[in-house]
């Protein structure tokens, strides 16, 4: 998704799961080659910037898979426990828009 998309639909989505007050934060993570990092998002969501290649982000909504043998439907959209791995040999750099939820 790109951020422009996702910073006009993000307010929707967390008005539509009842939340009402929360900010807006930019993350940006260096997978290393063979790395999986972990981040705890009980009182966020997760929303995937654009499409970063060679990598796997799994969480409680569900997973996205940019590697060289992809999902048929990827989820760009994370809560919960979410883990970023990346299989290959390099290092791989994902960015997120994070919602924190204040309410």
């Amino acid at each position: 998704m790109s951020e422009q998309f996702i910073l006009a639909f993000a307010p929707l989505r967390l008005k539509l799961q009842g939340y009402r007050k929360y900010f807006f934060k930019h993350r940006d993570f260096i997978i290393r080659e063979g790395e999986t990092v972990t981040i705890e998002a009980f009182n966020e969501i997760y929303f995937i910037i654009d499409e970063p290649t060679g990598l796997v982000v799994e969480s409680d909504y569900g997973m996205f898979d940019s590697t060289d043998d992809p999902l048929e439907e990827s989820v760009h959209i994370h809560r919960g426990v979410i883990r970023i791995f990346n299989p290959g040999n390099v290092k791989r750099r994902i960015k997120f828009i994070q919602a924190v939820i204040v309410n």
